[in-house]
């Protein structure tokens, strides 16, 4: 790979319209993260997999409790964040994957090592969400945990029946 200094620098226009690219697109995955969280799942769409399992648990949850349990999330990714230093921007793994990606010859390692990093930083993510869950359900007191528990098994049932629509027939 050549060195930065080798490398053309890019214009600035390239480098606005790429930031607004950026932008717009982190914008819209917000508001449909956004969507997804304050809104039951449609009709149409295929039972939660993977990491979606917390969609249940979260849409359960009142809105006002939403929203607290969202203001602890931002503040522990925070509080990661400042013990931590500076760490990597997710997009910092889209475009080390992007430069491997145009690289020749193609280093098939190294793009695997790039989407091992990724996931790593998701699970770490993932597992902070679930101890903040864990930490918050175990603040309600009998009835609203009561109260949770049936709206969870309302979401659950939905989530039954939608699969019942993606299973293979026989």
């Amino acid at each position: 790979m050549a060195d930065a200094e080798s490398r053309p620098k890019m214009r600035r226009g390239l480098r606005v319209l790429l930031f607004a690219s950026l932008a717009l697109n982190l914008a819209v995955v917000g508001v449909g993260a956004g969507f997804v969280l304050r809104h039951p799942m449609p009709d149409g769409a295929p039972p939660p997999r993977g990491r979606d399992f917390v969609f249940p648990y979260t849409s359960a949850f009142n809105e006002e409790q939403r929203r607290e349990l969202g203001r602890n999330l931002r503040q522990s990714f925070k509080h990661d964040r400042a013990q931590g230093g500076e760490r990597p921007s997710f997009v910092d793994g889209y475009n080390a994957a992007l430069e491997l990606l145009r690289a020749e010859p193609f280093d098939s390692a190294a793009f695997g090592a790039t989407l091992e990093a990724q996931s790593a930083r998701g699970e770490a993510r993932q597992k902070a969400g679930q101890r903040l869950l864990v930490d918050y359900v175990a603040t309600l007191n009998p009835e609203e945990r009561r109260a949770y528990a049936d709206r969870l098994e309302a979401e659950i049932a939905k989530i039954a029946e939608h699969a019942k629509r993606f299973r293979p027939k026989d």
